[in-house]
């Protein structure tokens, strides 16, 4: 972990300095744990999806007893219906503040750089998750895309763009 951590609130960013100064943060909320892939295909498009008006990779809450990466490859498969990948390599962890159900939640995604290891690149969207699209975007169309997204992502793809997108 690196600090200072960047949590976003909608528009809003807090600076975290230390491991001290997060914990003591945290208490604040109820704390979600989730992992997710930034996929890469070998033609360098980014697989995204679509879901309540704003692009994403696909990420989801760690089940009670999974592992970081398992949970990350199940939320890949299930939202975009892409199996077969593999890790390549971790990266920056991202946390976010939203409301559910009338509580605030610190979410905290885990999140892998990730590949294809099977040519039928076939996506389907899993729509009872409100995802409307699965898509390979190019990179020429990336910026595009992360414009219509969510503050920490944004953040988060100008942090690891330079190395992998």
């Amino acid at each position: 972990m690196t600090f200072p951590l960047k949590i976003f609130e909608g528009d809003n960013c807090y600076s975290i300095s230390s491991r001290e100064e997060l914990q003591e943060f945290a208490k604040q909320y109820s704390v979600i744990f989730a992992a997710g892939g930034v996929v890469r295909n070998d033609f360098g498009q980014t697989l995204m999806i679509y879901r309540l008006g704003r692009w994403d990779f696909p990420k989801g809450k760690i089940e009670q007893g999974e592992g970081v990466e398992a949970a990350a490859l199940r939320e890949v498969a299930e939202e975009t219906g892409l199996a077969d990948v593999e890790i390549v390599s971790s990266l920056p962890t991202t946390y976010h503040i939203y409301m559910l159900n009338g509580r605030k939640i610190l979410k905290q995604t885990y999140w892998f750089l990730m590949r294809p290891t099977n040519p039928d690149l076939t996506l389907i969207p899993q729509r009872e998750e409100d995802i409307e699209t699965a898509l390979w975007v190019d990179h020429s169309q990336l910026d595009a895309k992360l414009s219509l997204s969510y503050p920490s992502l944004k953040d988060f793809a100008e942090k690891i763009k330079n190395d992998i997108l």
